[in-house]
């Protein structure tokens, strides 16, 4: 017991051995997951490399005060992208756990269709029911559970939803969303309910109330200690390179990793792998390390003064998010988080709540419900369609949803025009299913600068169609919520419904919801969108170096993203495991 407790075992690039059998490069969400899998295994030796901490104090627990824009951003990498011609932030977790320790903590896996779709298009061994091991070994799913398809005796909790909401204006908005035409659905990861509905969202939340990231989940520090002999997380490090090698027929292996302390200065360490480097390092930093390596496209590389190592056009490219437009509107006092600003006495009562019975406003992201369905399910005037049998099968990969709407009882009270002795709360509407593509790109040679980052939101006309029906729908269900009786007010919302004064809104009101993806998308490498990686996530022309992240996605899914990335990197530690198998 502190103060007494020893700290969590990490070691310096100095400290380190020369050679490990698996190199990973990132212990993110998905780093931790590979990380654990590859360990269990006594006989190899694995070394995380993690440009963060592994501090894990109880602000890093507790659910609210430890989602990035409520924490001290200690987990937090900031960065700048170009959107909708305006400057914006792009954040992405850093420390051991990587995004999973800052999040919504939003658990959904994702229509079966979406995984139907990349088995469909060449990617095997990517179907549903071919992952469907992998979401249940990672699952623990606990009381109030839904049993049936979910795992109980996976590493990672998950706390399944009930139909006592926390904040009244989620459950006014679920009973509005019903009588404009969307069936309710319990489990947004139930593969026997239509695609199209009002959900109730799981949370990573442990039975002790507390967030409950992949570092929490997978390693903890019992497992380190007794692994100490062949599992070693140099945190505060970065890696500068992979270093690879020509073999004989003309392919290329990586023999090791280039890694130094993140303070500017620190002297280099060169670490051999003797079997595989994986990268885990998130969609904006993973092909910012293998640009770094001289692999990617050729010209960026030239340009930048990088010897081309290996031509791979898809290196960066084909990069993806999920964005949307939030509509800012008031509503009873009670029901929204300006309350613990106006009664402090309010606050009090929650933290007691909280800290004593496990219950209350702090156990929670805010969301508590969200609306899904495919734009050509909806009316003219956001009202869904009946939908047919067909529209109703999960598995078809054009029925995964192409809008997500979601509700926040807060919004930003600082800004003119704000009623303060009203609450608020935020709809946002999400296209779950963009055509549109960035780019990830160097700026710099130096590992530490951000990368270039061009997100092209809404490049597809069809994107932006889309995000418009997903507004008007948001404005079809507040006005249901008030000719239900409850006292919305329109505070920063659309003027009209017609497109120009819908594009005007999503120009000025729109932002990331932090959802990278598919800058080394796995895919054959001459594909129209070039791939980066193999089926067996293995880098095309370096077999033993493998991605395992959410850059590897072929297209981003219609989820939130950490259950489809966990999923990975369950896969890949069983990919790894069977290619060396004696």
């Amino acid at each position: 017991m502190w103060p007494f407790s020893s700290p969590y075992p990490t070691r310096q690039p100095l400290e380190l051995r020369a050679e490990y059998d698996y190199i990973i490069v990132g212990g993110g969400t998905g780093g931790c997951v590979l990380a654990r899998r590859l360990a269990e295994d006594s006989n190899c030796s694995v070394l995380v490399v993690e440009r963060g901490d592994a501090r894990d104090n109880w602000l890093d627990r507790f659910p609210l005060a430890s989602t990035h824009h409520w924490s001290d951003r200690k987990h937090s990498m900031v960065l700048t992208a170009d959107m909708l011609g305006a400057k914006t932030d792009i954040i992405t977790g850093k420390g051991l756990g990587g995004t999973s320790r800052i999040n919504a903590m939003q658990y959904s896996r994702g229509t079966p269709g979406e995984y139907n779709a990349w088995a469909q298009a060449g990617r095997e061994g990517w179907s549903y029911q071919e992952l469907l091991p992998y979401f249940e070994r990672a699952e623990g799913l606990y009381s109030p559970a839904t049993k049936g398809h979910y795992g109980t005796e996976g590493p990672w909790k998950i706390q399944a939803p009930t139909t006592t909401f926390k904040f009244g204006v989620n459950k006014h908005l679920f009973q509005a969303a019903q009588r404009v035409g969307f069936s309710y659905g319990k489990d947004v990861s139930d593969p026997k309910l239509p695609t199209s509905g009002c959900f109730l969202i799981h949370h990573t939340i442990e039975p002790s109330g507390t967030r409950h990231s992949t570092f929490r989940a997978y390693l903890p520090k019992d497992f380190v200690e007794a692994h100490d002999e062949n599992l070693h997380l140099s945190v505060n490090t970065i890696a500068r390179k992979i270093e690879t090698e020509p073999l004989p027929d003309g392919s290329l292996q990586a023999s090791g990793v280039l890694i130094q302390n993140s303070a500017p200065g620190s002297a280099s360490v060169l670490v051999k792998a003797r079997r595989e480097v994986i990268l885990c390092s998130g969609a904006l930093r993973t092909p910012q390390v293998l640009m770094l390596s001289g692999i990617g496209p050729e010209k960026h590389l030239r340009d930048m003064g990088i010897p081309v190592v290996h031509n791979l056009e898809g290196v960066g490219s084909n990069f993806q998010d999920h964005m949307g437009t939030h509509m800012d509107l008031q509503c009873p006092l009670h029901d929204s988080l300006a309350l613990l600003i106006k009664r402090p006495w309010y606050l009090l009562y929650q933290l007691f709540r909280y800290f004593i019975f496990g219950d209350g406003w702090f156990l929670t992201s805010l969301v508590e419900v969200c609306i899904l369905t495919c734009s050509r399910w909806l009316n003219e005037d956001g009202s869904q369609k009946p939908l047919s049998e067909e529209d109703k099968d999960s598995s078809k990969p054009e029925n995964v949803p192409d809008i997500e709407i979601m509700s926040s009882p807060i919004v930003d009270w600082r800004f003119p025009g704000y009623d303060h002795s009203r609450g608020g709360f935020t709809m946002l509407a999400a296209p779950q299913r963009p055509f549109s593509r960035g780019t990830v790109r160097l700026a710099s040679s130096d590992p530490l600068a951000q990368p270039a980052v061009t997100l092209n939101y809404l490049a597809f006309p069809r994107d932006r169609a889309v995000l418009r029906a997903a507004v008007r729908l948001c404005m079809r269900v507040v006005r249901e919520m008030e000719a239900g009786g409850y006292a919305v007010g329109h505070w920063r919302a659309p003027r009209g419904t017609d497109d120009a004064a819908l594009d005007a809104f999503i120009q000025a009101q729109s932002w990331s919801f932090l959802h990278y993806s598919s800058s080394c998308r796995m895919a054959p490498r001459d594909d129209p969108e070039p791939g980066v990686v193999d089926h067996a996530l293995r880098v095309h022309g370096i077999p033993n170096l493998r991605i395992a992240d959410a850059s590897v996605f072929p297209q981003i899914p219609a989820a939130h993203l950490q259950a489809p990335v966990v999923v990975v990197a369950e896969k890949c530690a069983d990919m790894i495991k069977a290619a060396w198998a004696v």
